[in-house]
């Protein structure tokens, strides 16, 4: 997919100016400060939001899956809400086989009501992850513990080959997994590459704080300073 000098303007105010890139096969990484557009260009791809310059060029057979970074309680069992929205004949058993890794199976029969906000979100994950082959995820790992911020991470690496994925963060630590590092600042793009090339300049100038880089162990690390 091929994101064109796409440009938002909404009201009087631009969100989005010139922004290009290619979504590439495995882990692309949105970053950037708050007010900064990602989830404006998220929306933008998945057609919520029109831009008012630029295109998206798809290709025959990707398949886009979409997982909010907010999303409605509604009043359905879990397996009902994997089932839901989708236009292809889909049966529960082509959900289970992310159902068991993100270990969910349990919640099939429960009202997706019920479960907490991490319960929730492992559910929308697993049925992007069974729909898709390029799953757009809005702050997939917002509100998690641990566990499941592993257990996540863990799937998407291993998915990374068959899928692309383009996944807005805070979280700087998630630079390790990407493929591709796309940055935004005031709704343009300040740095697109890879990640091992971002630079402390690089970053700092993003987020307005003194940002430093390490390497321990062959793994990349980031630290702000006070």
């Amino acid at each position: 997919m091929l994101i064109k000098n796409i440009e938002v303007k909404i009201g009087n105010k631009q969100i989005l100016t010139q922004i290009s890139f290619q979504i590439e096969r495995g882990i692309n990484i949105i970053l950037g400060p708050n007010g900064s557009g990602k989830t404006t260009l998220l929306r933008t791809i998945i057609g919520m939001i029109k831009p008012s310059n630029g295109e998206i060029i798809r290709g025959e057979n990707e398949k886009i899956a979409y997982v909010p970074s907010e999303f409605f309680s509604a009043q359905m069992k879990v397996k009902d809400v994997l089932l839901s929205g989708n236009s292809r004949k889909s049966r529960i058993e082509d959900y289970l086989e992310y159902a068991k890794t993100l270990q969910i199976t349990q919640f099939l029969d429960r009202d997706f009501s019920t479960l907490s906000s991490g319960e929730k979100r492992l559910t929308l994950i697993c049925k992007a992850l069974a729909e898709g082959n390029i799953i757009i995820m809005d702050e997939p790992l917002s509100n998690l513990d641990i566990s499941n911020k592993h257990k996540i991470l863990m799937l998407i690496s291993k998915e990374k080959e068959e899928k692309s994925f383009l996944i807005t963060s805070h979280e700087l630590d998630v630079i390790e997994y990407a493929t591709q590092l796309i940055i935004l600042k005031k709704g343009k793009i300040v740095y697109l590459g890879s990640p091992k090339d971002i630079s402390e300049d690089n970053l700092t100038q993003a987020y307005d704080v003194k940002i430093r880089k390490y390497f321990i162990d062959n793994k990349l690390f980031f630290k702000a300073e006070e």
